[in-house]
């Protein structure tokens, strides 16, 4: 055998001289080579998203889920640090009375309760006959001395009461 020449009988054009008898059974499946690059191709994509792609997209989830529950942890302290400071005021003896005081309603022997409502707003339109000239006549009389009285500088909590 000189270094041209090749005697292998599918080696005939001379330039796959050099081509060792494994390469040679792989070779005329050539068929079966062309559809297993896409085959690899698809396997070596789907190995990289296993490895890659689903670990980062769930870590990603992860963080934003711890995200999520440091922000209602720091909720959940900030409502605990509330009710604690309630507890410290409701322990004291000024934070007791207001609790009687608001929540009970009690009051001090020397305390009077007074209502801070502001008397709702009646209509004064009767009709022009009688008995409704006598009432609308006392209520002109009620309103002008209530008025007078707040000139003075008197406080009248109830202007058209007798």
């Amino acid at each position: 055998m000189g270094t041209g020449e090749c005697h292998h009988p599918r080696a005939s054009d001379g330039h796959n001289c050099r081509v060792s008898d494994t390469d040679l059974h792989v070779l005329p499946n050539r068929r079966l080579r062309i559809a297993a690059r896409p085959v690899g191709v698809v396997m070596v994509v789907a190995l990289v998203v296993m490895l890659f792609v689903f670990p980062v997209r769930t870590w990603l989830n992860q963080r934003e889920m711890l995200a999520e529950r440091r922000a209602e942890y720091a909720a959940y302290e900030n409502i605990v640090e509330n009710l604690q400071d309630q507890i410290t005021y409701l322990q004291s003896e000024q934070g007791l009375r207001d609790a009687i005081r608001t929540q009970l309603g009690f009051l001090a022997p020397d305390e009077r309760r007074v209502p801070l409502m502001a008397a709702p707003e009646l209509s004064a339109a009767f009709p022009e006959r009688w008995p409704y000239t006598i009432v609308s006549s006392m209520m002109l009389v009620r309103t002008l001395q209530a008025t007078e009285r707040a000139i003075q500088g008197e406080i009248t909590l109830t202007p058209l009461a007798p």
